[in-house]
């Protein structure tokens, strides 16, 4: 069987995980580093977090 990747995985495998926390509850989660720039919203509490300065990168 051919060595095949899905359509995009060239310009996708250069990505990195970034861990997030947010400042008003606590709750840690994970973005890839082409959503830094986006804006970032706690999935527990809904607050808004600054993914430049608060990305933890793995």
């Amino acid at each position: 069987m051919a060595d095949t990747h899905c359509p995009g995985f060239e310009s996708n495998k250069a990505l990195s995980e970034c861990t997030l926390k947010c400042p008003d509850c606590g709750k840690e989660w994970e973005i890839f580093s082409d959503e830094v720039d986006k804006d970032a919203k706690c999935p527990a509490c809904g607050g808004s977090v600054d993914a430049k300065t608060n990305c933890v990168k793995k």
